[in-house]
């Protein structure tokens, strides 16, 4: 099928047509994040405890706290810097944050249509990226906007596009050693962001180390492996400075690895990796549930392009694109825990679904060979896209919404009236008064982690410090409503703050009051 159609790409032309394509997929990724992230300037406000912790985090590091040392939470710092570049954009929104959800989404874009041209005419490309876009934006597990998932979703999908560029144009050549170092700094950088999604390059790193050595010698393969390390190391290299400089590895460690392995993962309870593998399916099937024609496309798609030989011909081949996808199943999935936003790394394997059936468009269709056809296609499908984006997508209900409708700003109001206020976010993750109110956190445990105290026990200890010892000058309590009627226990709450305000807001599919403190 692959062939240049009514767009031709001459060499001379080759750079001018990408910078096209690149502003294509900027314009589709910011026209369809204005309604799908609620950190779009459309949207009043983002809830989603995440993203307001990754930002708090960010902003703290941007003025000098020290991750993990002096202010703590679990993701990685990777994640974290990115968010406080964010702050740097904008302090009390998240336009910076949307910024950088436009340009992940771009890459991510970009990098799936030189995936698809790897296989299909670029007329059929170009037509399907406004269609992927609204798929993959409009999954459940899209979330609310600024996941980590989300940040790494153009990095899986580079790698995926260097490995299978490699089986259609350099096999049985050895992967050239820069791409496998560009690759090893991909995969050094979804570590230092979320490094439960690593299993991808734990599949990929695999694949082209076995091929080398079935196909160059071990020799040859053992070199690939050390340069992929090395660019790993590179990625790494900036997070030992900066922790090293502050004297302070020991907490980046503990807090980013072994706690989360040790407290937040099912590990923490004696569970095995192999009990929760038998799971995983289950958990496949829940999301298939969640978006059935969505999800059944990517799952339909993967296994017609793994097992018919005009895709991809060869057991390793084929063995090399399955083992990225279950091992990083296993990452994903095989520590226990599972939120409705882990499934979003998966989707880009949606692409295979989309090279499956225009393929069998092509072959009973053939060429687009007319210019006013394509412009007829593209023009459809880009508006079937945006207004299935606009109309379905999750989030927009709160497009509804203005700020005074959400008590994060009620609050902030009545806080900011006192100079250089302190806060504290307790019993809870970080509901975004951080945000709202513009301020960074003086005390370590600025929000409860979502961990049992029994696992977790100094987050609560601490923050019943705090407010014994007065140590900020607010204090805002979160608890589902349907806690409303129980007396809140908490020493020396009652001693040292009186009640300003109480309000109730749904979050997500419950409904929660937020209590406002003041230090008398």
């Amino acid at each position: 099928m692959k062939n240049l159609g009514i767009i031709k790409i001459k060499a001379k032309n080759y750079s001018k047509s990408c910078i096209i394509i690149i502003g294509f997929c900027f314009f589709i990724s910011f026209l369809f994040l204005l309604i799908a992230t609620k950190s779009s300037p459309l949207y009043p406000f983002n809830d989603w405890v995440d993203t307001n912790a990754s930002f708090t985090m960010g902003k703290a590091m941007m003025n000098g706290r020290v991750l993990y040392r002096d202010i703590f939470d679990q993701r990685g710092p990777l994640l974290y810097f990115l968010f406080g570049l964010a702050y740097l954009i904008s302090k009390t929104s998240f336009l910076g944050v949307f910024i950088f959800e436009v340009l992940s989404f771009s890459v991510f874009l970009f990098f799936s249509y030189k995936l698809l041209i790897l296989y299909l005419d670029i007329e059929y490309a170009i037509i399907t990226l406004p269609v992927l876009a609204a798929v993959v934006l409009n999954l459940k597990s899209f979330s609310h906007g600024g996941s980590p998932e989300e940040f790494c979703l153009p990095l899986v999908v580079i790698s995926l596009y260097y490995l299978l560029n490699y089986f259609r144009n350099i096999h049985p050549k050895p992967m050239p050693l820069r791409q496998v170092f560009l690759n090893g700094i991909i995969a050094g950088c979804v570590l230092w962001i979320k490094f439960s999604l690593l299993g991808f390059w734990f599949g990929w790193m695999v694949s082209i180390f076995i091929i080398i050595i079935i196909k160059h010698g071990l020799l040859r393969a053992l070199e690939a492996a050390l340069v992929f390390i090395f660019g790993m190391f590179t990625a790494t290299l900036p997070w030992l400075l900066y922790f090293g400089i502050n004297h302070s590895i020991v907490e980046w460690i503990n807090s980013y690895l072994i706690i989360n392995l040790t407290s937040y993962s099912d590990y923490s309870q004696g569970s095995s990796l192999i009990p929760n593998i038998k799971y995983i399916p289950i958990k496949f099937f829940g999301h298939l549930l969640l978006n059935p024609i969505i999800v059944g496309h990517l799952y339909l798609g993967f296994f017609v392009f793994l097992t018919n030989k005009i895709f991809i011909s060869g057991f390793l081949k084929k063995l090399s694109i399955l083992l990225c996808f279950l091992l990083l199943s296993i990452s994903v999935f095989g520590f226990g825990q599972s939120h409705t936003y882990y499934f979003l790394i998966f989707s880009p394997f949606l692409t295979f679904g989309f090279i499956v059936v225009l393929t069998l468009a092509y072959q009973k269709f053939g060429e687009i060979n007319s210019v006013k056809l394509f412009s007829i296609i593209f023009i459809i499908s880009f508006a079937i896209a945006f207004i299935y984006n606009f109309t379905f997508h999750h989030n927009s209900y709160l497009l509804k919404l203005e700020k005074t409708d959400f008590v994060q700003f009620e609050f902030a109001s009545i806080i900011n009236e006192t100079d250089n206020a302190t806060l504290l976010n307790y019993g809870a993750l970080d509901s975004g008064f951080y945000t709202t109110t513009g301020i960074t956190p003086d005390v370590r445990f600025f929000q409860k982690q979502n961990i049992p105290y029994s696992r977790f026990p100094i987050a609560v200890n601490e923050q019943n410090r705090y407010i014994k010892d007065r140590f900020v000058d607010y204090v805002v309590i979160i608890n589902p409503i349907s806690e409303n009627n129980k007396i809140i226990e908490i020493p020396f709450l009652y001693q040292n703050y009186t009640l300003l305000e109480t309000e109730t807001q749904k979050y997500e599919d419950k409904h929660f009051i937020y209590l406002l403190y003041k230090e008398k």
